[in-house]
């Protein structure tokens, strides 16, 4: 559980925010609700003039043909741009016969087809070429605009008629997203995903591989760099591509511990699931509220249940979202409830029966791994049930503690003992009671009370049978 504070409102739902930054060393905090693009003026969201197609947005910053600053933003229809003060479609370049060293692009490359581009879905930069999912009915085909020589790079208002691959799919896949990794394109689809690899004008000059992958992609918005990995969301689990130093790409789960999670949410919420890595951790949010994030040092997922986002951006190193109710939140890692009300939790673990189902065992003590917070106590209670209906409460064994709880620290506290602040600290209970296994459960209903359990070790000794 954590908190957020109300940062910016607009009165109308926001679908998505973005963090524009400028070459000037400018930034500005853009963010779309009902088919208009809003900018942050003097603290308040101000509408942009012009119209988008759809809510559904992707941005990326890119330059025009003067190298002036540029926003393109694929909203399923024509591309659009944003210049600084207005949004507008892109006017399709009219290709040249060529004069004083120019090209003759009239016959090479040959006709613009951005006029014909009318489902702007997503995009990605590679080597500063850009690849879109564009096509309003080829949902697998990938089209790659222009790189003019006399200028010395792309520009985004020529899209040549030849230049566009078709991913070989099959079952009628539909590209999700594309990103840049690795320097290469990974094309994720509904239900695989490929690479792309080479830089050039033709066909040619690029190889197409379809990555070995358990599932595909279902949320465009569920896609984050991570670490050297590449995270995205599937029908099923989390997913995570890694590349070997051969250039070989492929896929790993990163949630089977949050599995059940996972099979419990509808796949429309998780096609409408967005994400962020920040702070070396992954944040996968669903529109119910529900959050789960994986902190990628520990390698352990933290369920919330109170952060309806529908985008994030981070802003000089803090993390922000936005939220159908028209705010834009700032996280606040300090406050640990909305409205002062506690937010009661519960976690069981799996029943444990160390792979000896049938051995009787002699359970003797547990070890919590947990995190202490720096001016915030952490309280628990504690119960353990053994073979399944024996319920023993565990607030008393074993702890040196007037209150009766399964463990109670602060940093005063503590400190006394340790000379200085410890993240992690360890809490040891005497259970000594014999059974074949053993559910630990962990419980917490007061107020600002921050708990984070890292590990749960159990000693035990095999009984022989008589």
């Amino acid at each position: 559980m954590t908190s957020w504070n109300k940062s910016l409102n607009i009165r109308n739902p926001i679908s998505q925010i973005y963090y524009y930054h400028k070459n000037s060393g400018d930034s500005e905090l853009l963010a779309v609700s009902q088919n208009k693009l809003n900018k942050v003026i003097d603290g308040n969201l101000t509408s942009v003039t012009g119209i988008l197609t759809s809510d559904s947005t992707k941005f990326v910053v890119y330059k025009d043909r003067k190298i002036n600053d540029a926003v393109l933003i694929a909203d399923k229809g024509r591309l659009k741009v944003y210049n600084g003060s207005s949004v507008s479609e892109v006017t399709p370049h009219v290709p040249t016969d060529g004069t004083n060293g120019t090209p003759a692009e009239t016959t090479d490359p040959g006709v613009n087809d951005l006029i014909n581009l009318t489902n702007f879905r997503t995009f990605a930069i590679k080597k500063d070429r850009i690849f879109a999912a564009a096509h309003p009915t080829v949902k697998n085909r990938v089209s790659f605009c222009y790189f003019d020589p006399y200028l010395g790079y792309a520009v985004y208002d020529y899209w040549p008629a030849i230049y566009f691959f078709d991913v070989a799919t099959e079952d009628n896949d539909e590209i999700v997203e594309l990103r840049a990794f690795r320097n290469t394109l990974i094309i994720l689809c509904k239900r695989s995903a490929w690479v792309l690899t080479g830089d050039g004008a033709t066909l040619l000059d690029y190889q197409l591989t379809k990555i070995n992958v358990p599932k595909g992609c279902i949320s465009q918005n569920s896609v984050q760099e991570v670490g050297n990995n590449l995270f995205y969301l599937g029908d099923d689990h989390i997913y995570s591509l890694f590349s070997t130093e051969q250039e070989y790409i492929s896929a790993q789960i990163v949630s089977d511990a949050i599995g059940p999670i996972l099979k419990s949410i509808s796949l429309v919420e998780k096609s409408q699931a967005t994400s962020i890595f920040h702070d070396n951790k992954y944040y996968l949010s669903f529109p119910s509220g529900l959050t789960l994030v994986y902190d990628i040092t520990l390698e352990q997922w933290t369920k919330y249940t109170n952060i309806k986002a529908t985008g994030f951006v981070v802003i000089d190193n803090e993390l922000y979202f936005s939220a159908d109710d028209g705010f834009i939140y700032k996280f606040n890692e300090n406050v640990y409830s909305d409205d002062g009300e506690a937010i009661a939790f519960m976690m069981k673990t799996k029943i444990i029966d160390f792979d000896l189902p049938v051995n009787m065992k002699k359970i003797r003590r547990m070890w919590l791994v947990m995190k202490q917070y720096q001016g915030s106590q952490s309280s628990f209670d504690l119960h353990a049930t053994i073979d399944q209906y024996t319920l023993i409460n565990l607030n008393n064994l074993g702890v040196d503690d007037k209150k009766g709880l399964g463990a109670i620290w602060d940093v005063s506290k503590w400190d006394e003992a340790l000379w200085d602040f410890s993240e992690i600290l360890q809490q040891m209970v005497k259970i000594r009671k014999k059974g074949k296994s053993i559910q630990v459960q962990i419980e917490n209903s007061n107020v600002d009370e921050p708990c984070s359990v890292y590990g749960i070790v159990i000693e035990y000794e095999i009984k022989k049978p008589k």
